[in-house]
């Protein structure tokens, strides 16, 4: 590896380091203080970095909460596959998937002070990420159940597919959550969901 390859494996690293810096912190700061009160002056100074080296990294606000929610959905992303690790039965699985890629998040938002606010400013810049973020869970649930189907543990009857089971899933858990305030009761509908849905494919 030359001595310019190096340097720049470096810089890229050094990069990637600052920008998980700058989004942990305004992901802080917008929760705490809420999005619209939040300056980019209070990110970069939360961050340890000038103002003006914060905008070369991101062009304004909106722009910081589109790449928190990126990073976000791909912890989550990481969170959903592993619950299909292990010896857990396939019911349990897909449960933990569900709240790991749902509830756990929603969980987490609401109980900050400016939680409705995080709600709101989604809606208003990350509309698409939305969309994004139940694809992601759709794709890591249709592989986990592909992977139990492969090892016996289930079997889908005819015209099923672990991608059709989990959209299904998807579509019927985010009925409940436009009809349902309480993440409690939500929670209790997801059990006896995935109980309908997977427990008759269970060998």
């Amino acid at each position: 590896m030359t001595k310019n390859v190096k340097t720049s494996i470096m810089d890229d690293t050094k990069t990637d380091q600052r920008r998980a810096i700058v989004l942990r912190e305004a992901f802080s700061a917008f929760t705490h203080y809420g999005f619209k009160r939040t300056t980019m002056d209070d990110i970069a100074r939360a961050a340890g970095i000038s103002r003006p080296a914060l905008y070369l990294v991101y062009r304004n606000k909106a722009d910081i909460f589109r790449a928190c929610m990126l990073s976000m959905m791909d912890e989550m992303r990481a969170r959903v596959a592993a619950c299909f690790a292990g010896d857990a039965d396939v019911v349990r699985k897909v449960e933990q998937a569900l709240d790991e890629g749902i509830l756990r998040p929603h969980r987490e938002i609401s109980a900050t002070t400016h939680g409705a606010e995080i709600f709101d400013t989604s809606h208003e810049f990350a509309a698409d990420l939305f969309l994004a973020w139940m694809q992601t869970m759709e794709e890591e649930i249709a592989r986990g159940l592909q992977a139990e189907a492969q090892a016996g543990r289930i079997t889908f009857v005819s015209g099923l597919s672990p991608a059709t089971v989990a959209s299904l899933m998807l579509d019927a858990v985010e009925g409940m959550k436009s009809r349902n305030s309480d993440m409690d009761l939500v929670a209790e509908k997801i059990r006896h969901l995935v109980c309908l849905m997977i427990g008759p494919l269970i060998r």
